[in-house]
């Protein structure tokens, strides 16, 4: 008995070590990602143009300190924002959990690194114009990685240790629990975006005259009713994943949970009364509430989906039900994601339309991005890949219901393709469409979503004790559990 008790914590810390190491890559592949997109997004669109050394040099150390008004503050905040998680990503992948002078010199090293990043990208967008180059950048960029530095000290470990408990977590209640903070963190970042934050209550009288301030529900003037539809949809849409995953974390009542989204769309609205640019409406604390409902009837057809059937035929019958029933759910979404990008459908099929929309495919990625707000590019890269996300996450449950390990891994491969494909197709479709354009950004971006989806349902899957085994060895002695059957 002693034996196995050893056994069984040589076992447990060699899974803790191997948790640690798992986390430390991923999070090195992350940094690794994230440094490529920001000297990437710094230099689009890549328009080089040759000058000499002693030209770039003088008019480098002439770079001027630009007086931003409000108009600007969003540019400023952004340059800001981008350096918080290089720093904050970077020093996580130096820190050493136990010799504090590592951690100083670690410390040291990432904000030289930062440093001396922020001036190379500004002096080499002196050849991609119309790159602007200004001091407020690097200012910017290094009050940035200052703030992230400083909260990997303060959160850092904390982090650490929640990355390893969210890799070890199994059942429901633990990733859900995860999966709910990180939901809540990105949709209270991005609709407090662009961070044009203002304590003036005059410049808050302003935009309450402006409209951007609602207090009577569903008083917003939309262009046309399908925008209307539209925005009512998603704002519906958006809330339901937290009630979803709220409830599955927690022990509280239904109504509890739904009061907890009620106040949490509150909080956001009136948070979102100090974002200048950003609208406050009523409205969608009753969109919110609505959600919050979906969300929680979801949960009841989850945790009645795995208590399954207890007979042969009631399996089989439910089988086949779940078959009908998934084949409608996909044919649907994918209907939905149609006339989304597509709608009104008024084609022309021309060699002028093509001529003139189809090189969008051979555009440098993340070009038209550029030419707008960050607020906007956000917001196209949410909305390419959000309309994707749940045809990858249905695709995936399908994938799931196969019984052979091979036939799986082979649907898996072939619903990724067929993903892409289907991204493509729309994206070619846009190019024949008034208005509209192909763009390989936004194939990327909708491929990237599909596939997201995927993996984030066989994730969430196996993590809960459903599905079948992941490996070949394993399949044998597989069982179909009674969510499949």
């Amino acid at each position: 008995m002693p034996g196995n008790t050893k056994d069984r914590f040589i076992s447990g810390r060699k899974s803790d070590v191997q948790s640690i190491q798992s986390v430390r890559n991923s999070l090195f592949y992350t940094g690794l990602a994230y440094l490529t997109f920001v000297i990437y997004g710094s230099l689009v669109p890549l328009d080089f143009h040759n000058r000499s050394w002693d030209n770039a040099w003088q008019a480098f150390m002439a770079i001027p300190y630009l007086n931003l008004g409000i108009g600007s503050r969003a540019d400023w905040v952004a340059n800001i924002l981008l350096f918080i998680p290089l720093a904050f990503i970077w020093l996580g992948i130096l820190w050493h959990r136990s010799n504090f002078g590592l951690r100083v010199l670690s410390t040291l090293t990432i904000l030289f690194c930062a440093f001396a990043l922020s001036i190379g990208i500004e002096f080499t967008q002196l050849f991609f114009p119309p790159r602007t180059v200004s001091l407020n950048d690097i200012i910017a960029e290094s009050i940035g990685a200052c703030i992230g530095i400083f909260l990997w000290w303060i959160y850092g470990e904390k982090l650490l240790s929640w990355l390893t408990r969210w890799s070890l977590a199994k059942g429901n209640t633990g990733l859900a629990e995860r999966l709910l903070f990180l939901y809540l963190f990105g949709l209270f970042g991005y609709n407090l975006l662009p961070l044009d934050l203002t304590l003036s209550p005059i410049e808050i009288y302003h935009k309450w005259k402006e409209g951007r301030v609602i207090l009577i529900p569903f008083s917003y003037i939309f262009e046309n009713p399908q925008q209307a539809l539209y925005g009512v949809i998603s704002d519906v849409a958006i809330w339901a994943p937290v009630a979803f995953l709220w409830q599955l974390a927690s022990t509280r009542p239904a109504f509890s949970i739904w009061l907890y989204v009620i106040s949490a769309s509150a909080l956001l609205e009136f948070l979102q009364l100090f974002v200048y640019t950003r609208v406050s409406n009523v409205t969608q604390i009753l969109t919110a509430a609505l959600g919050a409902v979906i969300g929680l009837q979801l949960v009841n057809l989850f945790k009645n989906e795995k208590l399954g059937a207890a007979t042969a035929h009631s399996r089989k019958s439910n089988g086949a039900l779940h078959l009908i029933l998934w084949l409608a759910a996909t044919l649907f979404w994918t209907a939905i994601i149609i006339t989304v990008f597509w709608y009104p459908f008024d084609f022309h099929f021309s060699r002028e339309f093509a001529a003139k929309n189809l090189p969008g495919m051979l555009r440098v990625p993340f070009l038209t991005y550029y030419y707008g707000t960050e607020y906007r590019a956000i917001t196209e890269v949410l909305h390419k890949m959000g309309f994707f996300l749940p045809l990858g996450a249905l695709l995936g449950l399908g994938v799931t219901q196969i019984h052979h390990y091979s036939w799986r891994q082979f649907a898996g491969w072939f619903a990724i393709l067929s993903i892409s494909l289907f991204a493509l197709g729309i994206e070619l479709g846009q190019a024949f469409l008034p208005g509209k354009f192909a763009d390989i950004t936004d194939w990327m971006l909708e491929t990237l979503g599909g596939i997201l989806g995927y993996s984030l349902f066989k994730i969430i899957l196996s993590r809960s004790g459903h599905g079948y085994p992941t490996h070949r060895k394993h399949q044998r002695n597989a069982q179909p559990t009674r969510f499949q059957e």
